[in-house]
């Protein structure tokens, strides 16, 4: 090759350069518009009791929290009149307990730190009843109300009851029923005729308390060998007795002893929720008020300005048949987005695990979905319309592995589907799911990085090795032993870890990692992003993404690649879109918008959006031309 060849290859070098810059550039110069595309998951309220104070009139009460409110809510029976009673300067609940001592008064369990409230229907008026249980965390149906009418609620973390006595206006708590430090929940106690009251506690290592209120007194129940995982179930039945079950074996509670063998059906509880010849059933995803008249069972609807419950968009999926497929969050009903005509479909609960799903793969004209609680991963065939049908269990992980999230499901070179897993409450130590999708015969490796959860899955395609991150986190309430999390090489073949890094020093937890066309893998680690060479074996870089607000980012990476070729992701601390050029492994700002702000994850998908949500919105913003 001669020199003007040489000299001609050169510049015809650098003028391809400064045209793919001066394209990028003028990428990051275009406006960016942030979609609102909706709410996809909705909900009816039900009707916890109807009210029929003089003054007032007969009104429905039910109360939610979603992901933007914390309220109680009453529609008139006869008008439908709303009330809605805004209880968010309390504190955000994650469940709100109401319960009916007149026709008058209604008394309140929420806010951020449990506090019992008292609400004067006639006046409109709302106060704070006792001190702050300084809970954190209750089921729905978390409590029991005593012959004597007391309200007893089990609560999170200190395995704690929160006590109201209506009549005085009393609030006292127990505070750690139990002192095992395995047990730190109190979940669905039950009163017996006598007054005794029984706290089953959590998880670790369950229990059974008795507790006198006469003589303020309590004691533990379960032999050793009922003292296993979980906390035990107990009801009450027609007889005033409070019976129970753990694993196989069921039992009557006595204050000093339960008595094995013996069992008797729940009792069915009737609804406070008559008025005449009607019961108030609920307000439906319009906003109405749905009554039942008893003797014909006809329902008869009442007009309301209420707004139906809008819950947290939690997950999306894969776009398949041009339909995205997405999760809510308690409820985790399965919804899709059809990209060509915009419309969404609340597709209800579909999944094993009820509370969220965390991914949802299309994979060989098939849809496989990962659930919580339960850790359960199942598979449906798609019909013409994208709806999801003939659902086959592939894997319980709560009772093969003692895994409950199964955060990802990521199709491999060697023909299977592999899933990362968190443990179950109180434990730590994730696992790496293997999944045959044919046969869906499932095999689980354990002790990947020792009492570390995996959370994220790349794969190397060059290699066919899997890029697995890990976090120090395990299972709700467990304690971390280990000080920093890591990066993985795993190689299926061998099925062994073949190298382990930590790039970024102190990290407790690594995000969702893409590898970008340079065969480079990208992830992150709260304001940083890392650079790793998977063939090399090492970190070659690392860079930021500029904020002037002075917070520290927390960078969210879509886990697919652009199809220009970038790298694409959110600053959900500070509300900012980047990009990151493979060429240079600098991160460039796109826009700036508050939707970003609070974001669970931003997916690039091939439609050229960038998918994220803001609370219970399902947004998207326009990043490539496809």
């Amino acid at each position: 090759m001669n020199i003007s060849t040489i000299i001609r290859f050169i510049i015809l070098g650098k003028c391809l350069l400064f045209i793919s810059m001066a394209n990028f550039c003028f990428a990051q110069q275009k406006s960016y518009i942030f979609e609102d595309l909706g709410q996809p998951v909705r909900t009816p309220l039900d009707i916890e009791f109807v009210t029929t104070d003089e003054v007032t009139g007969p009104i429905a009460w039910g109360a939610f929290t979603d992901a933007e409110k914390n309220v109680l809510i009453g529609v008139n029976i006869k008008d439908g009149k709303l009330i809605e009673v805004d209880l968010a300067k309390y504190g955000k609940a994650n469940a709100l307990l109401l319960f009916k001592v007149s026709e008058r008064y209604i008394y309140l369990f929420t806010g951020k730190e449990g506090q019992f409230l008292k609400y004067d229907i006639r006046l409109g008026k709302i106060e704070t009843i006792g001190n702050k249980s300084m809970a954190q965390y209750w089921m729905k149906k978390s409590f029991t109300i005593a012959p004597d009418g007391k309200i007893y609620i089990g609560t999170y973390p200190r395995a704690s009851v929160a006590i109201l006595n209506p009549n005085t206006e009393e609030v006292k708590i127990i505070d750690r029923v139990s002192e095992n430090s395995g047990s730190e929940y109190v979940i669905n106690p039950a009163s017996d005729k006598d007054g005794i009251i029984y706290f089953p506690t959590g998880m670790q290592h369950g229990e059974l308390w008795s507790y006198n209120p006469k003589t303020d007194t309590k004691k533990q129940l379960l032999p050793k060998k009922l003292m296993t995982y979980g906390a035990a179930q107990i009801w009450r039945a027609n007889d005033g007795k409070v019976y129970g079950k753990k694993g196989n074996t069921v039992f009557l509670c006595t204050e000093d002893k339960i008595e094995e063998g013996k069992t008797r059906n729940t009792s069915v509880e009737t609804l406070d929720n008559l008025y005449g010849d009607v019961r108030a059933l609920y307000l439906n995803k319009e906003g109405n008020l749905v009554l039942e008249n008893q003797k014909t069972k006809e329902q008869l609807i009442v007009k309301s300005s209420f707004k139906p419950s809008a819950h947290e968009v939690f997950s999306i999926g894969d776009i398949y048949n041009g339909k995205l497929y997405g999760s809510g969050m308690k409820p985790g009903h399965i919804f899709t987005y059809d990209i060509n005509n915009g419309k969404m479909n609340d597709l209800g609960l579909l999944t094993r695990g009820r509370v969220q799903t965390y991914d949802l793969l299309a994979y060989n004209k098939r849809l496989f979905t990962s659930s919580y609680t339960g850790g359960y991963i199942d598979v449906f065939d798609i019909d013409t319309d994208g709806t999801p049908i003939n659902q086959k269990a592939v894997a319980s992980l709560h009772n093969i592995a003692k895994q409950e999230r199964p955060l990802q499901l990521v199709p491999a070179p060697d023909g299977y589907i592999y899933s990362p897993t968190i443990p179950i409450k109180g434990f730590l130590g994730g696992t790496l799911v293997r999944i045959n999708p044919k046969s869906l015969e499932t095999k689980v490796f354990q002790n990947i990085v020792h009492n570390q959860s995996l959370m994220s899955i790349t794969v190397v395609k060059e290699t066919g090795e899997l890029f697995l991150t890990s976090s120090i986190q395990g299972g709700s309430s467990a304690k971390p032993t280990e000080k920093e999390a890591a990066i993985i090489l795993w190689d299926p073949i061998r099925q062994q870890v073949i190298y382990t890094e930590q790039p970024v020093k102190g990290a407790s937890s690594y995000g969702k990692a893409v590898l970008g066309n340079n065969g480079m893998i990208y992830g992150s680690a709260i304001d940083t992003i890392y650079v790793f060479d998977p063939i090399h074996k090492k970190t070659i870089t690392k860079t930021s993404v500029e904020n002037s607000s002075g917070k520290r980012a927390r960078i969210v990476l879509s886990e697919s690649l652009g199809k220009d070729g970038l790298i694409y992701g959110i600053d959900s601390q500070n509300g900012q879109l980047f990009c990151l050029n493979p060429s240079d492994n600098k991160a460039i700002i796109l826009a700036k918008n508050n939707s970003l702000i609070s974001s669970r994850f931003a997916e690039v998908k091939e439609d050229g959006y960038l998918y994220y949500q803001n609370h219970s919105k399902l947004m998207r913003v326009k990043v490539f031309t496809p």
